[in-house]
Formats: C-alpha cells, sequence, structure tokens
C-alpha cells in the first residue's frame, strides 16, 4: 500500500503532535509499504523529520503561507500548478494522513484529496473552545471533515468540541491515543521524603496553552509562601524569558528551571506531583507519563485531562483554567498530600486500563484498513 503522511503544524519544528504520524510512517514503512511525507517548509527542518528518511521514507515539504500577502498569491494559483498537490496526485496513495496540530490547518489538503478521489483521514491533536470557524472557513471545516474517511481526535472532549464547532455528528470520528515517552515497565520508586514536596510543570513553556503564569499567581498566594514546596519547570518553549520575569516579579525563591529533559523518568524520580495548569489540550503526554510512572496530578478540565484523571481519586481537576479555580485545586491537593502516595498506585492503574501499550501499533491498523477500504484489498497487502 501507498501512504502519504502531510504534517500541517506551524511554530515550532517539532512536538508532541508529530509523534504519532511520523512513527506510524516509520512502522509501516518497516512492514513494507511506500511510504511518503510531507511538512512545512522552514529554513532548518526538525533532525527528526530528516532522520525518517534513513528508514527509507521519501521527505518533502510544502510551503507555509501564513502571511496576508502570500496567502493573497496562493488562492490565485490553480490547484494543478501547486507542486506540492501534484506530486501527491502523481504518487496516488491509498491513504492520505493529514495530521493538524488544532482543529484546522490542512483543510487545503483535504480539498484536493476529494478533487483527486483520494481518501484521507485526519488527526487533530488538540482542540480549544475558542477556536470557532469564521464565515470565510466553516464550509471548507465541514467538507474535509465530513469527506474524511475517519477523523482521530486525541481526547473524547476534542471531538465533541469539534462536532459543535461544525454542526455536526460526524459519525467518522473516532478517539486515538498518542505515543508516550516513558517506559510503562517498572514505574520509578517513590521519591525520597525529606519534608520537601517537588511539584513539576512538564510542558513547553507556552502561557497561552499550557498556563504556567495561572500557577505560578497561585503559588504566590499568601498561604503558599512559606510552605515546604519546590517548583520545577520542565521543557522549554517560547514564554521562557517572560515567565522567568513573571517568577521574579512574584518573588517566588522556590522555583526552578530545569530545561528539556530527555529521560522522562528521571523527573518522576525526584518529583511528587503533576501541576498542569492548560488552558486548552489534547491528552498530554505529561499527564500519561506521569500516571505510568505512578504519580498524581494538578490538572485543568479541559481536552482529555478528565477523561483520563479522576478527580479525587488519581488526582484533582480544577473546574476551569483560572488562578482562583487552579489554587482551590491546589490547595485540596495540598490538604491530601500524605496520600499522594496511594493517589499514584491509582493513577498507574488507571492509565494500565485505559492506555494502550503500543498506540503506534494500533494507529498502523486503523490506517491499514482505511486504505483497504479503497482497494478492496486486505490491511496487510
Amino acid at each position: 500500500m501507498r501512504f502519504a503522511f502531510i504534517s500541517t503544524m506551524q511554530g515550532w519544528p517539532w512536538g508532541g503532535s508529530e509523534e504519532l504520524w511520523s512513527q506510524a510512517a516509520t512502522q509501516l514503512k518497516r512492514e513494507g509499504h511506500d511510504v511518503r511525507a510531507s511538512v512545512r517548509y522552514r529554513q532548518r527542518l526538525s533532525d527528526k523529520f530528516t532522520a525518517l528518511a534513513k528508514h527509507g521514507i521519501r521527505l518533502e515539504t510544502h510551503p507555509s503561507y501564513e502571511a496576508r500577502r502570500a496567502r493573497r498569491v496562493w488562492n490565485k494559483l490553480s490547484l494543478s500548478n501547486r507542486r506540492g498537490y501534484a506530486r501527491l496526485e502523481r504518487f496516488n496513495p491509498d491513504l492520505v494522513v493529514i495530521s493538524q496540530g488544532h482543529n484546522s490547518g490542512g483543510f487545503d489538503w483535504a480539498k484536493i484529496c476529494r478533487e483527486a478521489a483520494i481518501p484521507y483521514v485526519m488527526i487533530v491533536q488538540c482542540n480549544g473552545e475558542f477556536w470557532w470557524f469564521q464565515e470565510h472557513d466553516v464550509c471548507e471545516a465541514v467538507a474535509s471533515y465530513t469527506a474524511a474517511r475517519t477523523i482521530f481526535c486525541v481526547a473524547r472532549s476534542n471531538l465533541d468540541l469539534l462536532r459543535l464547532q461544525v454542526g455536526e455528528p460526524l459519525l467518522n470520528g473516532e478517539v486515538v491515543c498518542n505515543p508516550y515517552n516513558v517506559s510503562p515497565e517498572p514505574a520509578p520508586a517513590w521519591p525520597h521524603e525529606n519534608g520537601t514536596w517537588r511539584l513539576a510543570c512538564v510542558a513547553r513553556i507556552d502561557l497561552m496553552a499550557k498556563g504556567q503564569d495561572l500557577l505560578l499567581q497561585a503559588l504566590a498566594r499568601p498561604e503558599w509562601r512559606n510552605r515546604p514546596v519546590e517548583l520545577n519547570f520542565f521543557g522549554a518553549g517560547p514564554d521562557g524569558l517572560a515567565l522567568r520575569r513573571l517568577c521574579e516579579m512574584l518573588q517566588l525563591n522556590n522555583v526552578r528551571f530545569r530545561g528539556h529533559v530527555n529521560d522522562i523518568r528521571t523527573i518522576w524520580e525526584q518529583n511528587h506531583l503533576l501541576v498542569l495548569p492548560s488552558r486548552y489540550e489534547g491528552l498530554p503526554l505529561a499527564l500519561v507519563e506521569a500516571m505510568w510512572c505512578g504519580r498524581p496530578a494538578v490538572v485543568t478540565d479541559v481536552g482529555g485531562n478528565a477523561e483520563l484523571c479522576l478527580d479525587d481519586k488519581t488526582g484533582f481537576v480544577a473546574p476551569a483554567a483560572t488562578v482562583s479555580s487552579f489554587a482551590h485545586t491546589l490547595q485540596r491537593a495540598w490538604d491530601r498530600r500524605k496520600e499522594w502516595f496511594h493517589l499514584g498506585q491509582a493513577a498507574r492503574a488507571r492509565v494500565e486500563n485505559q492506555i494502550p501499550k503500543d498506540p503506534v501499533a494500533l494507529f498502523c491498523e486503523r490506517l491499514k484498513a482505511c486504505a483497504a477500504a479503497k482497494s478492496g484489498e486486505g490491511p496487510d497487502s
């Protein structure tokens, strides 16, 4: 079978949203299928993308038309003259996999697939209540999603919200799990308790999405000033300087910036609790990985957080991404800090029951089934 993977992610060259399609592409190529992959053009492509070539995957780039002027020029071009689209039509894949960082970005590709009668699926890695489609976009959104073989969302709430955003039941939607970056066996030992409780915020430093500013404002409240707590930020991102400045302004001396860490287990060998005050989400890998490592979490009720983290049972869920809501929930967690170990054990049991140990293999089976529906072949042809 022939598969074409197209990533429409903007901003950073690589992120957690790229792992599902890229690992699936590698697995399918390993099985003997013909696989191509395309990402938005950047002056420096991610090493993770270029490494796909080592597996025999043909790599391509397509333009990023974000500037208004470029967008106007782009709209004047006929679809048949768009080089990237023409290559796709010549390849004539059995299935195109359009991976979006959120609820849009791949509609141009979906349109060419429809016009060329090429089956496609769409991945929605994240969704938020402020991403409603404007009048000039809603028709393309409806056409793109309703014609897709399958819409893969990483959280049930993301899919339900997408249905509201397009005003369609989207019976072709289903939930898929992202691959995570931690070995599930065995869970690391509980950190040594020396009187200091260590909280870890594991996320890219992106205040609009991850809400680290809410966390700092909560910890700046008087009741937290003298508590034996250390907050560790793990990750990098565009708002690193802004977050450090906010920390200095609030005079928080118990905050540490640890940067990016490749070995997730080492984080949870030293920290007791995940704190993730996100404003919007898919299903954050940080939550999945913390639960695999037997750690409870304090999260906001966005994306798939509350689908996996059960309030008062495996962690604590703030009803809203606001300072007051998160501070109140953090206080609930603090009041039960002597139970964090047992909550972490319950979190581990929960993730074992809800998250597959090999999400990529399951995703590949679904892709092969979608492709086979076109050709009438079996999924392993």
